[in-house]
């Protein structure tokens, strides 16, 4: 079973990862992952902090000679922006996690909990999917992502783009979208129907919802399935050598797995709810009405977001294929891997 952890804090002094149940016998250097980890920072939309940070990192264990061991994945990213102490503050931001965390835990200042809560912890999950990223790779699976719509607007032509972001920059505004996350050539029956905690949408969605600012998530047509008829909701298969399909409405999954079609899933991200100007709250220490300090923020995350969903995709991608195929190394499970697309190949085609 492949898992993570990850720990530290926005402005301390480093985030770190852990992974665990990673094969070994994976080629990747450095900078593979500094390349991930200059996607996620470089993006439109970006704050001015991601000038600052340049995600320099160490990997402290798990690789040898540009190589993975099988022992656990370990990586250190170090914050160049720090706080030496923090604002003890007790006004909670709205949108933030600082009101739910903050009585949560019985924490007075409000920065304590929105310091964990940032999303700048996807940088240290975005390193470690890195090393997914590269083992689907090596297996021939492709994983691409792109922002389909940026708050109202659905174009992906760069200069359009570019005014809408200068736009809500001006105005003080900040703006949500949609992403689009495509993996390609995966082995068919992924995941499982037997189990619901096997279902590979189930964990796919949690990996989804478990990034800073995702509200809903999709499979193939989503949520437009449901002003459909039965039989315009389904993927007729198309006669002939190889077996195809008419189309890919399901996004690749049925029953829980994967069916040999592009898995295509959507995620949708509010606007970032810092703003640039003060906003207002109430000091949970007084009672009184305040004002929340601005923080520095994105005019938009969904840009950032589709990278790092990427990550976190091949993450439970590459569980999953541990799951079905086994194998300590990667030369194990490549042969797997490729025996069994064989066997598939053999059956759709009807041999």
């Amino acid at each position: 079973m492949l898992r993570y952890l990850t720990a530290g804090e926005a402005h301390g002094p480093a985030l770190i990862g852990i992974m665990d149940g990673f094969p070994a016998g994976v080629k990747i250097d450095k900078d593979y992952v500094a390349k991930s980890l200059a996607r996620r920072r470089t993006v439109p939309g970006r704050s001015s902090r991601q000038t600052q940070e340049t995600d320099s990192f160490y990997i402290s264990c798990g690789l040898y000679k540009n190589t993975t061991t099988g022992a656990p994945v370990a990586v250190m990213l170090k914050n160049v922006s720090q706080f030496a102490v923090l604002d003890p503050s007790s006004v909670p931001r709205p949108g933030h996690a600082d009101l739910a965390g903050m009585l949560k835990y019985g924490i007075s200042a409000s920065a304590v909990i929105r310091e964990r809560a940032s999303a700048r912890e996807t940088a240290v999950r975005t390193a470690l999917g890195a090393f997914c990223v590269r083992l689907l790779e090596l297996l021939n699976i492709n994983i691409t992502s792109r922002v389909i719509k940026l708050g109202h607007l659905r174009s992906e032509d760069a200069g359009t783009i570019l005014r809408e972001l200068e736009q809500a920059a001006k105005s003080g505004r900040s703006l949500g979208g949609v992403l689009e996350v495509k993996a390609e050539n995966l082995p068919v029956g992924l995941g499982s129907h037997a189990q619901w905690d096997r279902r590979l949408p189930s964990r796919l969605a949690a990996q989804l919802m478990g990034l800073n600012g995702v509200k809903g998530v999709e499979f193939g047509s989503g949520f437009e399935l449901a002003a459909m008829h039965g039989e315009e909701a389904l993927d007729f298969f198309k006669k002939g050598n190889p077996l195809k399909r008419l189309t890919n409405l399901a996004g690749g999954l049925e029953g829980g797995m994967t069916n040999g079609m592009p898995l295509v899933l959507r995620a949708a991200v509010r606007p970032v709810p810092g703003q640039g100007s003060p906003v207002r709250s109430i000091d949970l220490k007084t009672g009184k009405t305040a004002v929340a300090a601005p923080g520095r923020s994105d005019i938009t995350a969904v840009f950032a977001a589709a990278v790092i969903a990427e990550h976190l995709i091949a993450f439970e991608l590459a569980d999953a294929v541990l799951e079905k195929f086994g194998g300590d190394s990667l030369k194990e499970i490549k042969i797997r891997v490729d025996a069994w697309r064989r066997q598939t190949s053999k059956l759709l085609r009807g041999r």
